[in-house]
């Protein structure tokens, strides 16, 4: 007679070899990949660029579907409430998986515990630009003006709770100054209001400034990142200048809390390899991104270092969005 308990390790080790190469063979099926802002925005077009390499490389049909409203949150609910076994993807930036737990009162998901993390896949940063009207030269300089009520100064923003938003009340924060924010309805109406000097300072994306900062209509103070951008190679960052805040705007990809660590990796590995694709750097590229590729460990640290990083700025400036 077969003793009771080979049996049940037996069984235990089929069904993890059994499970093993079931992740292993990431997709198994039709993958939804869920989008939760408009077609047409940046995360839409990076789930696009990546997944339609991961659909040529695996065969299996990737649907990108588009979820927008509230922040990003309706999107990232379905994933979150979503089966865990990989179908099931988000892609967003830091809002949905990270800063909207500190700016909303009540979320119907946490994303720390009913999503996933799977890969970083992109990153942008900002540069911090003037009016012509401001006289500073640097970041030193700017500060400095902040902290004077008689330049009565004001920053635009896209929008309360936004990387333009937070940088620019970090900044305020260290200045000491009150320079209020105005909130507009995207970049291209703050580089407007810029020329005209209706507000005197904003953080925006390289992509937005950098033609007219080459042509002399408003001023590029510093990069707001690690290091320069391409689209404007010879402006210093903060840090060169001797201001110790770098963060830039991201976007990662994420799934249902409770998928298995093996499909995670899966996931991730399909999505390395659609990243190392020349050609998806160039698309990038135009679209003013830099190709990033963290693993799900890695980019779960990430987002608690990005959890801590704006936590006392939300805090101290009482930013609220409900």
């Amino acid at each position: 007679m077969t003793n009771p308990v080979i049996r049940i390790a037996a069984a235990a080790a089929f069904c993890l070899a059994a499970f093993t190469a079931a992740a292993a063979d990431w997709p198994a099926k039709q993958v939804r990949v869920i989008v939760p802002y408009a077609a047409g925005s940046t995360p839409d077009t990076i789930a696009r660029v990546i997944f339609d390499r991961v659909q040529k490389n695996t065969g299996q049909t990737m649907v990108i579907e588009n979820k927008p409203g509230a922040a990003g949150m309706i999107g990232a609910e379905l994933v979150a409430k979503s089966a865990p076994d990989g179908s099931t993807l988000l892609i967003a930036p830091a809002g949905p998986l990270v800063t909207n737990t500190l700016l909303y009162s009540k979320m119907a998901y946490d994303p720390f515990k009913d999503l996933a993390p799977v890969a970083l896949v992109a990153e942008t940063p900002s540069v911090l630009v003037t009016s012509n009207a401001v006289a500073a030269r640097n970041a030193p300089e700017l500060l400095q003006a902040m902290a004077d009520p008689k330049n009565r100064m004001a920053y635009g923003s896209p929008g309360n709770g936004t990387l333009g938003h937070l940088s620019m009340a970090y900044l305020v924060s260290k200045s000491g100054g009150d320079v209020p924010n105005a909130a507009f309805g995207g970049s291209p109406q703050i580089v407007t209001a810029l020329i005209a000097n209706d507000v005197q300072v904003a953080a925006l994306p390289p992509l937005a400034v950098a033609p007219m900062v080459r042509s002399g209509k408003i001023k590029a103070i510093g990069i707001v990142g690690p290091h320069r951008s391409p689209a404007l190679p010879d402006v210093p960052t903060l840090k060169e200048q001797g201001i110790d805040f770098e963060p830039v705007g991201w976007f990662g990809l994420a799934a249902s809390g409770k998928t298995p660590p093996e499909v995670l990796e899966a996931i991730h590995a399909a999505v390395a390899a659609a990243l190392k694709d020349p050609a998806l750097a160039r698309s990038y590229a135009v679209q003013g991104l830099e190709v990033v590729d963290l693993g799900p460990k890695d980019f779960g640290a990430y987002m608690q270092k990005d959890l801590a990083q704006w936590k006392p700025v939300i805090e101290r400036n009482h930013i609220r969005l409900d």
